[in-house]
């Protein structure tokens, strides 16, 4: 990913994290009612995390030689019966 596109990940992050508090402190909503935006919102934190992880270990690997490198190419969906 580029420098912009993780400023734009950051940007939105932060912007998610900032809606979140504000429906906890400045609402009337109770806790099982603002729960489930909260909880999509710590979902996509943890994705990112994994997926942080899982592209430096795939670096690390590439870079020693465990794993070649090819180029992307686009995936096929199963789903179309071919």
């Amino acid at each position: 990913m580029t420098v912009s596109a993780f400023h734009n990940i950051n940007q939105i992050e932060d912007s998610l994290w900032e809606a979140a508090d504000q429906l906890r402190a400045n609402s009337k909503l109770t806790s099982s009612e603002y729960c489930m935006p909260v909880l999509g919102v710590i979902f996509l934190r943890h994705a990112s995390n994994r997926y942080d992880a899982a592209l430096k270990a795939i670096e690390a690997d590439r870079a020693a030689g465990k794993m070649p490198k090819r180029p992307l190419v686009k995936g096929t969906s199963s789903s179309d019966g071919r």
